[in-house]
């Protein structure tokens, strides 16, 4: 099966056909190649196709809704392309995005007439041609950019190229100052230390500690038969006031469906009756009849000695208990 990989690819809900149908329209008349589901041929595997497309498009456009929310399919889509960081999330109504994909920015067509020329449409146009744009154009402004065209990056790579002399000729002795183009990944010119210099230790050790993790640390999830494991942890000091605790979780898929997303279920660690969400958590999924390990963390007040970890799925519950006391006392 051939894919011919297009800038954009839509993801909606049955319910918003109508309007994904025409912002593919003014997508394609801006000059971008758009593929949506009305694209698959008789006899040909829905499944495999839109995974297909979904794997190789330069941009995936989210269309959020009340009906996507609910849609096991959109947040599926949308979570496939939250992991290859193409996806850009549309606003249909006054639905929110779901958990695990509000950090990025959207684009609100709540009230969007249709028109290429409306200030919505622009700002989203903006976001996408970053995303088609990738890695080609680093630093270049959004406003700048536009679908692409041999005519249209010919004038662009001219305007950089201009602005880079112009940056070289003005500031010359700043920009060749000794170290200046050295980048992270490239080895800059280092000085020995003198003979007796002490080494200098990047051991964190002294500020973090191994979490004892109690016998049976697993909660169950009875209708999927999905448990979650707590594998290990560590507690880290971050300041006077904080500590970082990260959880090393195994998600393990035996039940009948063909996969399991970890935003399915909700963790948040009690501490002193205060529900804390993770600051840091995966957007995976767990295939059938299989297991896949994932870190959780949490921002823990320096003083804490006991927590519990809750996980949550519609209207079951499972709990851990930790111990957070500093060791050593």
């Amino acid at each position: 099966m051939r894919v011919a990989m297009a800038d954009i690819v839509l993801s909606y809900a049955r319910e918003n056909r109508q309007q994904a149908e025409s912002l593919a329209g003014v997508l394609e008349n801006a000059g971008w190649s758009v593929w949506w589901d009305r694209a698959i041929l008789p006899g040909v595997s829905y499944e495999q196709v839109i995974e297909a497309e979904l794997s190789s498009a330069r941009c995936v456009v989210v269309l959020w809704s009340a009906a996507a929310r609910q849609s096991n399919w959109v947040r599926d889509e949308a979570t496939l392309a939250l992991s290859r960081n193409v996806l850009v999330s549309v606003l249909l109504d006054d639905s929110e995005p779901p958990l695990g994909f509000r950090q990025q920015q959207t684009a609100n067509l709540k009230n969007w007439d249709g028109s290429a020329g409306d200030p919505a449409f622009a700002l989203l146009t903006q976001g996408i041609a970053r995303v088609v744009a990738g890695e080609g154009a680093p630093g270049v402004s959004t406003t700048q950019m536009a679908p692409r065209g041999p005519a249209k990056r010919v004038k662009t790579a001219v305007i950089t190229l201009v602005i880079v002399g112009c940056v070289l000729a003005g500031g010359g002795a700043v920009l060749w100052s000794p170290g200046y183009f050295w980048q992270e990944d490239e080895t800059a010119p280092t000085v020995a230390p003198p003979p007796d210099a002490a080494p200098v230790s990047r051991d964190r050790g002294a500020s973090s500690q191994a979490l004892p993790v109690p016998a049976g640390a697993a909660v169950t999830l009875p209708r999927e038969n999905v448990t979650l494991t707590i594998l290990s942890g560590t507690l880290e000091r971050l300041n006077a006031d904080t500590r970082a605790l990260t959880l090393h979780i195994r998600v393990s898929n035996n039940g009948t469906r063909s996969w399991y997303r970890t935003y399915y279920s909700t963790l948040r660690l009690i501490v002193d009756g205060v529900p804390r969400a993770p600051t840091d958590e995966p957007s995976e999924q767990v295939e059938k009849l299989s297991a896949r390990e994932f870190d959780y963390r949490f921002d823990v007040p320096a003083t804490a000695t006991h927590a519990v970890l809750r996980v949550t799925h519609d209207d079951q519950m499972g709990e851990i208990p930790l111990d957070l006391s500093p060791r050593g006392r």
